[in-house]
């Protein structure tokens, strides 16, 4: 799951200030799950525009904004106000935002702040396991991913500050190299321990990548 936060509502209301009539896309998949933009959300979002005198064209949840075709079924609900509309809040991840305003033509505004992907505990509760960084090392780090669990973003061993177990940054949490090894004991699998990884190609992140 993409984890999404709320905007600040300035932020919102800066981008909006050339525009009066407005319609409101939510997400029914990741961002529904974080409160960020199910249809509660969206509905707060209809009042507060409505209150700061915005004319609100359309509102609609649409299951995943960032699948092109789930998009184009779902926003033909909405076709005929959507010609009245000048801008869109988006209340999903950035690629939610950028694949729908791709598709309608319209101004887009984003209503909530990407952060990663993560695992999620509880309602409210989420934990990141994965950054996206295309160079996905799981294989051999016994299934976790130290670059997103070490808040030093370390990828070959630890730093000295740990005690052999704990993490200097996060002392009531298990350092993650260790948890790697005692994973790589688990499966017999200790060789990889000696595997150097170079650095982190950050132009990868750079590169549009369609597959």
């Amino acid at each position: 799951m993409f984890l999404t936060e709320k905007k600040d509502l300035k932020e919102i209301d800066e981008a909006l200030s050339k525009y009066k009539k407005i319609g409101i896309v939510g997400c029914a998949s990741c961002a529904s799950v974080c409160l960020t933009g199910g249809s509660r959300e969206v509905k707060e979002m209809e009042r507060h525009l409505t209150a700061s005198e915005k004319e609100v064209t359309f509102t609609i949840s649409i299951d995943e904004p960032c699948d092109k075709r789930v998009l184009r079924e779902d926003i033909r609900f909405v076709e005929d106000e959507m010609d009245d509309t000048e801008a869109v809040v988006v209340l999903s991840c950035g690629t939610g935002v950028q694949t729908i305003g791709e598709f309608v033509e319209k101004k887009v505004i984003s209503g909530t702040d990407s952060r990663y992907i993560a695992k999620t505990e509880h309602i409210g509760e989420y934990n990141a396991l994965c950054g996206g960084c295309d160079e996905c090392r799981l294989n051999f780090t016994g299934g976790v991913c130290t670059i997103t669990l070490c808040p030093k973003g370390l990828l070959n061993g630890p730093c000295e500050g740990h005690d052999g177990v704990h993490c200097e940054v996060y002392e009531d949490s298990e350092c993650v190299f260790m948890k790697s090894y005692k994973l790589l004991s688990k499966y017999s699998e200790e060789e990889n321990l000696n595997r150097v990884f170079f650095p982190r190609d950050y132009g990868l992140l750079l590169k549009q990548i369609k597959i």
